[in-house]
């Protein structure tokens, strides 16, 4: 105890307090911005903390990890432009509270879970550390296989009205993600013969195109009229009281929950648990059918499990010195490199610098709620601007964005062609969330169950002999047939009527 007590009163001191502020700052504008995902944003500051002592360089380092998952959402809720991969899902409704006037509102219920998520997130790591840690090591080709296609079965409970047309958009997202180098063989395919196409499509182009990019085709579409018009935000209450902070609760502890375990996984990554709390948080809700119209509900879940990340993330890292992602990867090289070699003896060689690390990532939450704050009034104001102004910069943005991590025109390109693609997808009413996640879970998933096979000589019965995977494999199917029934019984319940300027609105 007088260990915790010491190393704790090491982090009061203007230099540390000084770091947490400017790293969750540096994280807020790296996160925010499209291209300087949380990885390039640590990346950069990791020089400056090789210079810096031991707790100053952590805590940089915590706060600027907590900082950019959290300023993924900013321009998510702004723009429609996820800043990360993890902040895709708080687009869905994000967006459209900003739409609706209520992006102060979006922008605070977005920071309060994100911190809430960093809290659970961190009580997780100082808790079932090692736990956990021997859990993951279970974690085989199978259980992967069985957590991914759990994962896909979300599908169904986020298609919306029509689930053939979820499982078509589903089917192309899969599509896309096969595209590149076989994981097993290492041979290409559908590359076409263009070489950047050998190590697949870009994640930030998918996400920009198909939701920041189609959206500014979607109001450029409009007309002339709309684009000129003074945004009114004056008739909407943009404030977030506490009531409606702590009516999300429940919402905000398990979605922190959901994203810490998923976290732990290595190689799962943030978006995958962003939607996963997401379509749980909608499975629960008495009003399903609000979700992605730009309700709290459908920003409190994501963002929560977002920053929850961070605390599972560190559980493989500092108990196995596995990084699972490429911010840990990078967090690990900080902390060799300051004499701490995370792994098994951490914990008995060194404890003292594991209280750091729980310390500066549980401090990071307090900078992080201050930081962003003092921010949310004047990240705001992006929505008073007129769209004629705000959608080429949007546009810019997006082509900055996407060209800046790897300086290749092409993923420009492709940006601007899945926009094309997006934009088609919304005019037909094909949802774009299914796409999104089948995406990102689509390697991961044919990996896994590839490796699975060619443990088990093609035989399918190995998903079945191992009791996590199975199990995992059952909630998937009951999860895909309970959120069938739910869509089916919620579109009975529509009523299409005709509106005075001779649109249909669903009721």
């Amino acid at each position: 105890m007088s260990l915790i007590l010491e190393t704790l009163a090491g982090f009061f001191s203007i230099q540390v307090v000084f770091a947490l502020l400017v790293g969750v700052a540096v994280g807020i504008i790296g996160g925010g911005l499209p291209g300087i995902s949380p990885s390039m944003t640590i990346a950069l500051l990791l020089p400056i903390s090789l210079y810096l002592p031991t707790t100053v360089a952590i805590a940089l380092m915590m706060g600027a990890y907590q900082g950019a998952m959290f300023g993924g959402s900013v321009s998510a809720i702004l723009i429609n432009t996820p800043g990360t991969a993890s902040a895709a899902a708080t687009t869905l409704d994000g967006y459209k509270m900003a739409l609706n006037g209520q992006a102060g509102k979006a922008l605070l219920m977005a920071l309060y879970a994100s911190c809430t998520g960093g809290i659970i997130g961190t009580v997780i790591l100082l808790a079932m550390a090692k736990p956990l840690s021997a859990v993951t090591l279970k974690f085989g080709p199978p259980e992967y296989f069985g957590l991914m296609l759990l994962s896909l079965a979300l599908i169904a409970g986020i298609s919306g009205r029509s689930l053939l047309k979820g499982v078509i958009s589903a089917s192309i997202g899969l599509l896309f993600a096969t595209v590149g180098m076989d994981p097993i063989y290492g041979s290409k395919r559908f590359t076409f013969g263009n070489i950047n196409l050998g190590d697949g499509i870009q994640t930030l182009s998918i996400f920009i195109g198909l939701f920041a990019l189609a959206e500014v085709l979607s109001q450029l579409s409009k007309g002339k009229t709309e684009l000129y018009q003074k945004p009114n935000t004056l008739t909407v209450n943009d404030k977030l009281s506490f009531a409606e902070y702590w009516s999300q609760k429940y919402n905000m502890v398990i979605s922190g929950v959901m994203g810490a375990l998923i976290g732990v996984l290595p190689g799962i990554g943030g978006s995958t648990a962003c939607f996963v709390a997401y379509a749980e948080a909608q499975r629960r809700s008495k009003y399903p059918e609000k979700f992605g119209t730009g309700i709290i509900d459908g920003v409190a879940a994501p963002e929560a499990a977002n920053n929850a990340v961070c605390g599972g993330a560190l559980v493989p890292m500092l108990t196995l010195g596995i990084p699972g992602d490429v911010v840990t990867a990078i967090l690990v090289g900080a902390l060799i490199a300051h004499g701490i070699k995370p792994g098994p003896l951490l914990f008995i060689d060194d404890i003292g610098s594991v209280y750091k690390v729980y310390i500066a990532l549980m401090l990071s939450v307090v900078a992080l709620l201050i930081i962003g704050r003092l921010g949310i009034p004047v990240f705001s104001k992006i929505v008073k601007l007129r769209k004629a102004v705000l959608l080429p910069l949007i546009f810019i943005i997006c082509v900055v964005g996407t060209y800046s991590t790897r300086a290749n025109v092409f993923d420009t390109m492709m940006m601007v062609g899945f926009g094309a693609l997006g934009f088609i997808l919304n005019k037909n009413g094909f949802p774009i969330p299914p796409m999104v996640i089948a995406f990102v879970i689509g390697s991961q998933l044919e990996t896994s169950l590839r490796q699975s096979l060619l443990l088990s000589n093609n035989s399918p019965v190995i998903f079945f002999t191992r009791p996590l995977s199975c199990v995992l494999i059952i909630g998937a199917v009951v999860f895909a047939a309970f959120m069938v029934r739910r869509n089916r019984k919620m579109a009975m319940k529509e009523v299409v009527v005709i509106n005075d300027a001779g649109e249909e609105e669903v009721l």
